[in-house]
């Protein structure tokens, strides 16, 4: 139903007479827009108002240039002012789809006006009716998805079928009325060649304004034409088969079938006595045509093979014509069970035409009737020849061709390539004499016969750099109807069995490698993991010859590392194979690998859980040690007189790792002997002595104890141990002292050693000696308090480094007169001055 534009704004139509042109005025060109007598007697009071507002109204000269332009009044009413005088077109313009009467006015400005000051009027006269003929789509390849057919006649006509008008579509299958009065109307639709259907009512009317009819006319689809010729000549029965990768459906009269080896059709046409195929219904998209063209026997060539069409929405003839230019032919190779044989060649007169099929058969394209040498080839066959055969159309096939010999090869292994072999070909039919052949420097033989049972025997080649070989089989006996090409021949081959002991569970960490010694270096031939399940391993198919059997071990847990991180009591045994399965190969686990670089000779404590802990003396370079039982263990360092960092490691056989031991300090250690005999039972000997250890700037830089250490040399004297770290290469002072808060010390002699940390391991000294200090007493007499002592030395002294006449104590007498004055050193004599200032 048609529809009306409401794009317009529409006010009452309102007439006026144009004002007159006085001489004082603008002269211009004016006049009225007005709506026809039929458009006023078309509107119904509902309908909305027309607005002239929208209307242009053009000054052009008579090539058509705009001089001018104005919009109207919305009562109608234009003028335009003409400054120039001369001929010129008075043109209107108004919405889309509107129709006037006229379309431009011609005019003539001079002194006496426009047109002698005439109104230049317009008549509104009707509106446009519009729709389009859609055509059909078969799928995404169609070029013109929202288009339709042209040239489509589609008629107006009043209800009683009278004509009002009638168009045509454009290209794009669009139609439009102009000039329509608003009423009630039918459509009609027609064309010449295409079927043109109405989908819903014709019925439209058309209301007050522009109006746009619903798609209602469908044309369901197009003709395509074609032709098909021999040498110029129209070719009768040629089957055409429609294919398309989108669309999936067509109108098809008969029965489609397919092409030989295609899917099947969408459609199928066959020439008629004018070669003329033709698909008469097919939606916009794109098509393949493929001919195919078989008389009672024979199937003929039609070049080209297909053609591609694009339907869009109109009839196609193909000018691209299908020509017959040959025929095909088919035959088969096959071998002596007359099973054909696939991927031969067949030569036609020298030259490659064909490869067989899985089934043997193949198809020579475009031969004419003549004579043919055809031959077949094919790796390891040898075929029969037609010679100067004479081809016919009429032929069913060509005869077969037959292989009348094949090639029969194999290997013959070895264990060196030293060793030479030759195979005889024995027991064949009377027409083949027995043969003979070396086996290349891969160990590989081929022979060429015809079909036939034969025997194959292997043997050895003797020489002086091999001896006799045995073989297995020493024979096959073979049937030949098609080439035979994997004959295996061998050394007699055998197993090698065998188990490995674990501490725990062997586990697929654990491999064993499979060595050849038959040649000058070894070479790897196999390797064989254990399971979680199993201990045992099993090499299969071994030649004879000497090998090597190694067992390893690497732990998942050591990262890139490839070495055995176990210790076995024999990881590798040697092993000559002969023609008997080995059986018994032990592989027995002692322990757990560890590997140790130490930089000087250590003892150690090795600690386990539960065990009782053994020594370990550790060689200065790189070594191995092996720990019997899994687990974590401690590693302690026993009186070493080396620091390795730490006092222990620790380690563990799950996680092996490389112990790398080097020296980070040295032991400097000392002992201070104390001679009881010169203490008696009122004062005791000190629980621990202090010892200073002052650096080369005499700062002290640690303090340590000496403790009493056993002393089995005699009972008088009493030892007492010191020691501290030292880093190699410093120089220190030592001093020992009686650090006791008692009223007698010991002195110690000498009073310091010095030390210099140079030596590769622990380092000693003299030991000091010690004594109870020196003490002098004595008295005044009358008893006198405050007098002051000198204690001064008689001799130089090498202890406290005093010489002759030097103080070594001063003191003063208490309130009875007494003084007591030490410790001092033993090795000289002293004098005692005492002096009192005025009494």
């Amino acid at each position: 139903m048609a529809t009306p534009d409401r794009r317009l704004f529409l006010v009452f139509i309102f007439c006026l007479t144009a004002s007159t042109v006085t001489a004082n005025t603008v002269p211009g060109c004016g006049g009225f827009v007005q709506a026809s007598s039929a458009l006023i007697k078309s509107r119904k009071p509902s309908d909305p108002k027309l607005d002239y507002s929208h209307i242009t109204v053009e000054l052009r000269t008579l090539d058509g240039l705009v001089k001018d332009r104005t919009q109207c009044a919305p009562n109608g009413y234009y003028f335009i002012p003409v400054y120039d005088k001369g001929s010129f077109l008075i043109h209107i313009k108004g919405p889309n789809g509107w129709s006037w009467d006229p379309q431009e006015v011609p005019v003539n400005v001079d002194h006496n006006g426009c047109n002698a000051d005439e109104d230049i009027n317009f008549q509104f006269t009707g509106f446009s009716l519009s729709g389009r003929v859609i055509g059909a789509v078969g799928g995404e390849s169609c070029p013109a998805k929202n288009g339709g057919p042209s040239n489509v006649n589609v008629e107006l006509l009043f209800p009683n079928g009278d004509l009002v008008s009638s168009v045509s579509t454009s290209s794009t299958g669009k139609y439009m009325f102009t000039n329509v009065v608003p009423g009630k109307y039918k459509l009609r639709a027609s064309h010449a060649e295409l079927d043109v259907e109405a989908k819903d009512s014709t019925e439209v009317e058309l209301g007050f304004g522009n109006g746009e009819v619903d798609d209602i006319f469908f044309v369901s689809g197009y003709e395509v034409r074609g032709f098909v010729v021999a040498q110029g000549n129209p070719i009768l029965g040629v089957d055409v088969f429609l294919y398309s990768e989108d669309v999936s459906e067509v109108e098809c009269p008969i029965d489609t079938g397919s092409a030989h080896g295609q899917k099947k059709a969408l459609c199928r046409s066959v020439s008629d006595a004018d070669g003329i195929f033709k698909f008469k219904s097919l939606p916009c998209g794109t098509y393949e045509l493929v001919p195919y063209y078989k008389g009672e026997n024979t199937v003929f060539d039609v070049s080209p093979p297909s053609i591609s069409v694009t339907v869009e929405h109109h009839h196609v003839t193909i000018p691209q014509k299908f020509q017959v230019t040959g025929f095909s032919i088919g035959g088969r190779v096959v071998d002596g069970n007359g099973e054909g044989v696939d991927g031969a060649a067949v030569l036609v007169d020298g030259r490659e035409r064909s490869i067989t099929d899985n089934n043997g058969y193949y198809k020579l394209d475009q031969v004419t009737s003549s004579r043919y040498t055809i031959e077949a080839t094919k790796e390891h066959y040898k075929f029969s020849i037609l010679k100067e055969f004479l081809v016919l159309p009429n032929m069913a096939s060509v005869p077969d061709i037959h292989a009348i010999s094949y090639n029969v090869c194999g290997e013959i292994r070895t264990v060196s390539s030293a060793y030479k072999a030759k195979v005889a070909l024995t027991h064949g039919p009377e027409n083949v004499k027995p043969q003979v052949k070396h086996t290349d420097e891969r160990g590989n033989f081929c022979f060429e016969v015809p079909s036939g049972e034969y025997r194959l025997s292997a043997l050895a080649v003797a020489s002086e750099n091999a001896p006799e070989l045995l073989f297995s089989p020493p024979y096959v006996d073979v049937t030949v109807k098609s080439p035979l090409l994997n004959v295996q021949f061998s050394q007699a081959l055998v197993n090698i069995h065998g188990t490995v002991a674990c501490k725990d569970d062997c586990g697929s960490s654990v491999s064993v490698s499979l060595i050849s010694k038959a040649d000058t270096k070894d070479e790897e031939i196999s390797t064989v993991g254990l399971t979680d399940h199993s201990n045992t391993f099993t090499f299969s198919d071994v030649y004879p010859g000497k090998y090597k059997l190694e067992v390893k071990h690497v732990s998942p847990e050591a990262a890139l590392s490839t070495e055995d991180n176990w210790c076995w009591r024999q990881s590798s045994v040697l092993i000559d194979v002969g023609a008997e399965d080995v059986q018994g190969i032990e592989f027995v686990q002692q322990g757990y690998r560890f590997n140790i670089i130490s930089s000087h000779d250590v003892g150690v404590k090795m600690f386990q859980s539960n065990d009782s802990p053994f020594d370990l003396q550790i060689k200065k370079g790189s070594q191995q040690i092996c720990l019997e039982n899994p687990g974590a263990y401690e590693l302690q360092f026993v009186d070493s007189c080396i620091f390795f960092g730490s006092s222990s490691i620790n380690i563990d056989t799950l996680r092996p790792m490389l112990i790398d031991l080097t020296a980070e300090k040295y032991r400097v250690q000392g002992e201070i002997h104390i001679d009881s005999s010169s203490f008696n039972n009122v004062f005791e000997l000190p629980e621990t002595i202090l010892v200073d250890i002052l650096n080369e700037g005499g700062a002290i830089v640690e303090s340590t104890e000496a403790k009493p250490v056993p002393n089995e040399r005699d009972q008088i004297t009493s030892v007492y141990a010191y020691s501290f770290w030292s880093d190699p290469g410093k120089k220190y002072v030592i001093v020992p002292r009686d650090s006791r808060n008692m009223k007698k010390k010991i002195l110690f002699y000498p009073r310091q050693n010095n030390v210099s940390v140079v030596n590769d391991g622990c380092q000693g000294h003299q030991p000091f000696l010690g004594r109870l200090g020196l003490y002098i007493e004595g008295s005044v007499s009358p008893p006198i308090s405050g007098v002051h002592i000198k204690i001064l030395s008689a001799g130089d002294s090498l202890i406290s480094l005093l010489r002759t006449g030097e103080i070594a104590l001063e003191t003063e007498t208490d309130n009875d007169g007494f003084f007591i004055s030490g410790p001092l050193y033993d090795d000289v004599n002293y004098n005692v001055e005492a002096s009192k200032g005025t009494i």
